[in-house]
């Protein structure tokens, strides 16, 4: 993707020439709809000018995600406890160096630009997202997120490793209503409390790029809102670039209704400080158009958000020799090494918090140490977070405390008891057990013994259901349920289910979204849509079932089969 000096073409091909020139010089060659497509997250190749296609956005909160094997760290809610800021800025710094090994397998699709860390401010334990950013303090927030800030974007005065995106501006730390509801914040709140975490990350830390909010704040939705240039960029003097959260954009018209139709509140985002639009690209270049057309948005708008963006991309090292650049030849032998490893076996160390230990009790030895018991329904798990990494590797607490006794008795020794129901499922009007077969098929029949499955509570009403023999969970789409999941993980996690108490012996068995199971023809199984209420904890409120003719039964009864918590 570099350019040898010899194959200058063009002004901004020459790296002998200032930075801000030569990005001013590349924008100014693209035709007004090469302007247009590349407003957008994904910004294309535009190949009579050499430049090639780029993605922003590649999540990095305790690690790269989601593009395969990588070092994985603590979640932030645990890094936090560390108070560590040189542990933080090693951390950044593996990551910086894991996305270049994913950039240099593919350019295209694996971006440089990282959205991370969260500086969200952690108020109220009832978010959904409090494991990914770093507490309640903004003092601490924001030493820590700016010493990360330097490891992922490296030392170097010219060349940037990476970039991170400080996310999400501002007030965006309530989950019921997060993408239409309002964020009130008085003067004060604002500048020693929300703006504060905020501040250093970009005065001290250097950050590149910012991620906008869904909330509104004080009534204006986050991507309209004046301190993204006049905070951001005026007084801290961010140069780097914004970029809307995914769909927000359109959720201007969509979710907060503050205009009628997509076209005025692109135009204004742009106008207020938006660079990069993460957003249905066709409907976002089409308000652009109409904006241009009605004179809501001029040309320059569309050039100052683009130097921005290219502005990084150019301190990214693209358009210049990888000679040049000393990110630029870091490869596939800095990924996964020993030395991340150790390093974050060194921060899952520190994150632990020990508040009392008396009498010195810990930590135990082996020498000193009998019979073991590993008890609850975590003993033997490794969750994974929506941010969290393709794991290479993952360690249990019950595998962990038996490779510490290392001796051949540990079977002997160590006595696991995971505190789960084991149930079975019955259908209630007719006695039908529920049976899965070695393919995760799951139906209900009066033949053969039932399928014992292995219950766990998720809290609210809400379990996940597996089958111990198949090493599976059971998990739904829209009309089916089969035992095949091999983790409860995902945006939507639809390995969760309500089994919601409703006359005497009786339950409602829902899906992720609320949606009731029921019995259909020949024993099977299915997913139905909702007509008459009933309670569903899952979804969290009313939700309704179906008990019409041809729907089949909507009632289920829970067997325990063996007491986990007894």
């Amino acid at each position: 993707m570099s350019h040898e000096t010899t194959d200058i073409e063009y002004l901004f091909q020459d790296p002998k020439i200032h930075l801000d020139e030569r990005v001013r010089d590349l924008v100014s060659r693209l035709t007004l709809e090469e302007k247009i497509e590349s407003m957008l997250q994904y910004q294309p190749a535009i190949d009579r000018l050499g430049v090639a296609a780029y993605k922003h956005g590649t999540e990095a909160a305790h690690g790269i995600a989601w593009l395969g094997e990588a070092t994985s760290f603590p979640q932030p809610v645990g890094l936090a406890c560390t108070w560590d800021t040189e542990l933080m800025r090693q951390i950044g710094s593996v990551i910086g160096d894991e996305a270049r090994v994913y950039y240099r397998r593919d350019p295209k699709l694996n971006g440089l630009t990282l959205w991370a860390p969260t500086v969200d401010m952690e108020r109220d334990p009832r978010w959904g997202r409090n494991e990914e950013a770093y507490g309640e303090d903004p003092y601490l927030t924001g030493e820590l997120s700016k010493e990360l800030v330097k490891g992922i974007q490296g030392d170097h005065p010219v060349y940037l490793k990476a970039v991170a995106t400080l996310k999400h501006f501002l007030g965006n730390n309530n989950e019921v209503d997060r993408g239409s509801g309002s964020s009130s914040i008085d003067p004060r709140n604002l500048r020693e409390y929300y703006l504060r975490a905020f501040e250093k990350p970009f005065t001290e830390g250097g950050a590149q790029s910012m991620m906008t909010s869904y909330n509104l704040i004080n009534g204006t939705p986050a991507t309209l809102y004046h301190g993204v240039n006049d905070i951001v960029r005026g007084e801290w003097g961010m140069d780097g670039f914004v970029v809307s959260d995914a769909g927000d954009v359109m959720g201007i018209a969509n979710d907060h209704q503050y205009y009628d139709s997509h076209t005025p509140g692109v135009a204004e985002s742009i106008r207020v400080g938006i660079d990069s639009i993460t957003d249905d690209a066709e409907l976002s270049k089409q308000a652009i158009r109409e904006a241009l057309a009605q004179g809501t948005l001029e040309e320059a708008d569309l050039d100052r958000a683009l130097f921005h963006t290219f502005r990084v991309r150019f301190r990214l090292g693209e358009f210049d020799p990888a000679a040049d650049n000393p990110y630029a030849l870091i490869g596939e032998e800095h990924l996964m090494t020993e030395q991340a490893r150790e390093l974050s076996l060194r921060a899952a160390r520190e994150q632990v918090v020990l508040l009392k230990n008396e009498r010195g009790l810990l930590p135990l030895d082996p020498a000193q140490c009998g019979k073991v018991a590993v008890i609850g329904t975590l003993g033997n798990e490794v969750y994974r977070d929506w941010y969290s990494g393709t794991l290479p590797y993952r360690v249990t607490p019950l595998e962990a405390i038996c490779a510490k006794l290392e001796s051949e008795d540990t079977k002997e020794r160590v006595m696991y008891r995971d505190a789960k129901d084991r149930v079975v499922l019955t259908a209630a009007a007719d006695g039908a057990k529920l049976t899965v077969d070695p393919s995760g098929e799951m139906r209900l029949s009066h033949e053969g013994e039932p399928t014992v499955l292995t219950m766990t509570d998720w809290g609210y009403g809400s379990v996940t259901l597996a089958d111990e023999h198949l090493g599976a969970y059971m998990t739904s789409d829209e009309e089916t349920l089969r035992v095949t999941a091999e983790e409860a993980y995902g945006w939507y996690v639809k390995e969760v289910f309500g089994l919601t108490p409703v006359e005497k012996g009786k339950c409602v068995w829902t899906t992720w979204n609320g949606k009731p199971v029921v019995s259909g023809a020949e024993g099977s199984l299915k997913v139905v849509e909702t007509t008459s209420s009933v309670p569903n904890a899952v979804a969290g409120n009313a939700s309704t079932v179906s008990t019409a003719s041809g729907q089949g039964h909507a009632t289920f009864q829970v067997e325990t089969v063996s007491d986990g918590l007894a």
